[in-house]
C-alpha cells in the first residue's frame, strides 16, 4: 500500500457534508438536494480515500456529462495534486466503456479500431434502412424510431423484445432494429448505447475480464444516479461486486430523463438493491433564498414516491414570488422583455444573470420576437449547434470514409458532395453492387463493374475520389499535424472551394467555407491538447463523444446576454433571476406527459425550474394562447397551487413592473455617456 497522503481541511464541510467524505466503505447513498454541494463532497470524498492509503488507480468516478467529469478531475487536482488526479479515473459512462473496448471488443469480434457513429450519422442511417425496407409514410419518423431504439437498448431489449411494446409499428420497429444493428456491425461501427451494452455483454461472457476489472477499481462513485438507466445499473452493480464499495450521489426529486431510459427506481430502490447501505441526505442549499426553497419543497412534497428530504438555507428569506397572469402569449413575452429591463435598468441585476425557462422549445419564438424588438441581447441554448450543421457534418464523414474503409453510409452521404458527376442513378447501382459481391462500397469505386457504368466524367470521378482517400489514409498514417492533413484532403476532393457550388446566395457558401475553416481549427486545439502523436481516429473518437454542453455554440463577442432556455437544458445550472413561462395546464405540466401518465416527472421538471432560481423567481402564464392557428382559453398549472399563498404575490404584467425612479434612470445614463467620455491618453 503506498503511503498515505496529507488529508484533505474538512473543516469547511457541514456535518452531513462530512459525513458523506468519510464514509468510505460499503455501498453508500448520499441524497444531494439542488445546490447542496454534492462535487465538493464527492471530490473531498477521493481525496480522503488517496490520503488515507487507497491507491487512486482504484478509485472510478462516473458522470454524464464531459465538463462535468472535467470540473470533478479540476477540483481533485486542487486538493491533491495533477499527478493523483491524473491517476484516477474519471469519465462519462462512455467514455470509461470505450476505454475498456479499446482493448478488449475483438473478444467480441470487432476489430479495436473500431469507429463510433454520431448521433447525425445515426439519424442518416436510419433514415435509408426505413426506405430501403419501404417504411416510409405517416407515423414512421426516423427521429422518433431512433429515440425508441436507444430507449430499447438502454433497457437492455433486443429487436424481438421491441415488438411486444404497445407500439402501433411495434413490427416494423423491430425489423428496423435488426437491419441498423446489422448495419453497424458491417460496418465495424458502434452507436453510444452500444458502448454500455457491450462492456456488460464483455463482463458477461468473460468472467475473467470482470474479474481483472473488479481488482482495477475497488472504490466507485456515481453522480447523477437519479438519471441512471437499466444498463447503467447493471453495469455499475456488476462491477461493484461483493466488495459493493460503491458511493452514489443523487436526487430522485431532480428525476426528469425518464423519456429517455432513465429509471428513478435505481435511486428509489437503493437500499434495497445493496442492502446494508448508508443513506446521508445532503439538504443544507447554498444557492437560494428560503423563499425559493420553501417554494420548492412545497411542490415537490406533492410526488407519493420519493426520499423524504427538505432543502433549507441559512440565507436571508428574500423577496416573494412573482405569479403573473398575462392576456396571451404576445402579452407574456413583453411583460419578460420588461421586466428583464426594468431589473437591468435599476442594476439590480445583469444581463448574464437572468434566464428565462420553458417547457417546450417550440415557446422560444415569441420570446425572442419581443427581445429583439426591446433590443435585449440574448443567447438561445439548445439549437444550431455548431457541430449539428450540415457542412460540418459532410466535413467528419469525409474523414471517417478515411480512418474506417467499410465506412458504406458515411462513404454514400460524401461520393457526390460536392458535385462530381456521380450522382444518384450511379450511387445506387454502387449500393446494388456492394449487396451482390458482399463487399465494402468503397472498394468497388474502381471495380469495372462499377465504373463500366458509369455515363460522362463519373469514372474519372470515382477514380481520382478513390485515389484521393488512399492518399489521405497513407498521410495520416503518421500521427500529428491532423489540421494540415485534413485540409490538404479536403481541397484535393475540392470540398473547400467546392462549397460554392454547393450553397447560394454566395453569402451563404462563405459562411459555410469560415465554418469549415473553423473546423480545422478544432483539429489544431485537439493536437495542441493532445500533444503531436495524436491521431485521425483519437480526434474522431473525441468529436464522437462530444456532449450537448460541448456542442452549444458560445458566445464569442464578450457580451452579457440573457439565457433562453428549456428546463431540461438548465439542469445543473443557477441564475440569480429566473423567470418560467407558460406555467399553463397542457403545457407545464406537458398533456402528453399527463397522458402517460408521468405527472411526477413533470412536477420533478417544475422543481428543478425553482431551484435554478438565486434571488428572485418569477412564475407566468396566459389565460388565452395560440395552437395550431386557433386562440384557446388556457388554465393556470396546478403546480401553481402548490406552492403556499404566503410566498406568492400575483399580479399582471402592469402591476408587477415597478417604474425606474428619476435618480435610478439619471444615473443609469450618465453611466453610458461616461463609457464614451472616457480621458483620451496623452501623446
Amino acid at each position: 500500500m503506498p503511503p498515505a497522503r496529507r488529508a484533505p481541511n474538512l473543516a469547511g464541510l457541514n456535518p452531513q457534508q462530512r459525513a458523506g467524505v468519510l464514509a468510505t466503505q460499503g455501498p453508500v447513498l448520499l441524497l444531494a438536494g439542488a445546490g447542496t454541494g454534492k462535487t465538493r463532497v464527492v471530490t473531498h470524498r477521493i481525496a480522503h480515500l488517496i490520503a488515507t492509503g487507497v491507491e487512486a488507480k482504484h478509485i472510478l468516478a462516473m458522470t454524464f456529462t464531459n465538463k462535468a467529469a472535467r470540473e470533478m478531475r479540476e477540483r481533485v487536482a486542487e486538493l491533491l495534486g495533477r499527478q493523483d488526479a491524473e491517476a484516477v479515473t474519471i469519465g462519462t459512462f462512455h467514455s470509461f466503456c470505450l476505454r475498456i473496448l479499446r482493448r478488449h471488443i475483438p473478444l467480441l469480434g470487432y476489430s479495436a479500431s473500431f469507429s463510433i457513429a454520431g448521433e447525425g450519422y445515426q439519424k442518416g442511417l436510419i433514415r435509408t434502412v426505413m426506405a430501403e425496407l419501404g417504411l416510409v409514410g405517416d407515423g414512421r419518423d426516423p427521429g422518433l424510431w431512433l429515440a425508441l431504439i436507444s430507449k430499447a437498448k438502454a433497457a437492455m431489449h433486443e429487436p424481438a423484445d421491441v415488438a411486444e411494446y404497445a407500439y402501433i409499428f411495434a413490427g416494423e420497429l423491430a425489423e428496423v432494429y435488426e437491419t441498423y444493428q446489422r448495419r453497424l456491425r458491417q460496418m465495424d461501427q458502434v452507436d453510444f448505447d452500444d458502448l454500455l451494452g457491450l462492456v456488460h455483454r464483455l463482463w458477461r461472457e468473460h468472467p475473467e475480464l470482470l474479474a481483472k476489472h473488479r481488482e482495477q477499481y475497488q472504490y466507485l462513485m456515481v453522480d447523477e444516479y437519479q438519471d441512471t438507466n437499466s444498463v447503467q445499473f447493471q453495469l455499475v452493480a456488476t462491477l461493484a461486486g461483493e466488495r459493493a464499495n460503491l458511493c452514489v450521489v443523487g436526487d430522485d426529486d431532480q428525476s426528469i430523463y425518464g423519456w429517455r431510459g432513465a429509471d428513478v427506481g435505481n435511486i428509489l430502490e437503493f437500499a434495497q438493491q445493496f442492502p446494508g447501505a448508508q443513506v446521508i441526505r445532503l439538504e443544507q442549499n447554498y444557492r437560494s433564498t428560503s423563499t425559493i426553497l420553501n417554494a420548492a419543497n412545497a411542490v415537490i412534497a406533492h410526488n407519493p414516491q420519493r426520499h423524504d428530504k427538505r432543502l433549507w438555507s441559512e440565507q436571508a428569506k428574500g423577496e416573494e414570488l412573482l405569479c403573473v397572469r398575462a392576456d396571451d402569449e404576445e402579452d407574456e413575452a413583453k411583460f419578460v422583455a420588461d421586466f428583464l429591463h426594468e431589473r437591468f435598468l435599476t442594476g439590480r441585476f445583469g444581463y448574464r444573470d437572468m434566464a428565462v425557462l420553458f417547457r417546450s422549445n417550440h415557446q422560444s419564438r415569441a420570446l425572442e420576437n419581443a427581445l429583439r424588438q426591446a433590443r435585449i441581447p440574448y443567447a438561445l441554448v439548445g439549437s444550431n449547434s455548431f457541430y449539428q450543421r450540415k457542412e460540418i457534418l459532410d466535413a467528419v464523414s469525409l474523414l471517417q470514409t478515411v480512418a474506417n474503409p467499410r465506412d458504406d453510409h458515411g462513404l454514400l452521404r460524401v461520393l457526390n458532395v460536392p458535385p462530381r458527376g456521380i450522382g444518384d442513378v450511379s450511387i445506387d447501382r454502387l449500393r446494388d453492387l456492394g449487396k451482390m459481391l458482399g463487399r465494402p462500397l468503397q472498394s468497388l469505386l474502381v471495380h469495372e463493374e462499377f465504373l463500366n457504368r458509369l455515363a460522362g466524367g463519373g469514372e474519372g470521378a470515382a477514380r481520382a475520389f478513390h485515389a484521393h482517400l488512399e492518399e489521405a489514409r497513407r498521410d495520416f498514417a503518421t500521427p500529428g499535424g491532423l489540421a494540415a492533413k485534413a485540409e490538404r484532403f479536403f481541397r484535393s476532393v475540392d470540398y473547400i472551394d467546392g462549397l460554392g457550388r454547393m450553397y447560394k446566395p454566395k453569402e451563404d457558401a462563405l459562411k459555410r467555407r469560415e465554418n469549415v475553416l473553423e473546423f480545422l481549427n478544432a483539429l489544431a486545439e485537439f493536437e495542441q491538447r493532445n500533444g503531436p502523436a495524436c491521431t485521425l481516429a483519437g480526434f474522431l473518437e473525441s468529436f464522437a463523444l462530444l456532449d450537448a454542453q460541448d456542442k452549444e455554440d458560445k458566445t464569442t463577442d464578450g457580451e452579457a446576454r440573457a439565457t433562453l432556455m428549456t428546463v431540461h437544458a438548465a439542469k445543473g445550472l443557477e441564475f440569480p433571476l429566473v423567470l418560467v413561462v407558460g406555467m399553463e395546464n397542457g403545457l407545464f405540466p406537458h398533456r402528453m406527459a399527463v397522458d402517460e401518465g408521468n405527472l411526477p416527472e413533470e412536477r420533478r421538471l417544475f422543481y428543478v425550474a425553482i431551484t435554478r432560481a438565486q434571488r428572485e423567481l418569477v412564475l407566468s402564464h396566459a389565460e388565452k394562447r395560440r395552437a395550431r392557428g386557433q386562440t384557446m382559453r388556457q388554465r393556470p398549472s396546478p403546480f401553481l397551487d402548490e406552492i403556499p399563498e404566503e410566498l406568492v404575490r400575483l399580479c399582471t404584467p402592469r402591476t408587477a413592473l415597478a417604474p425606474a425612479s428619476k435618480e435610478t434612470t439619471t444615473k443609469f445614463f450618465a453611466d453610458m455617456m461616461a463609457m464614451f467620455d472616457e480621458p483620451k491618453e496623452s501623446p
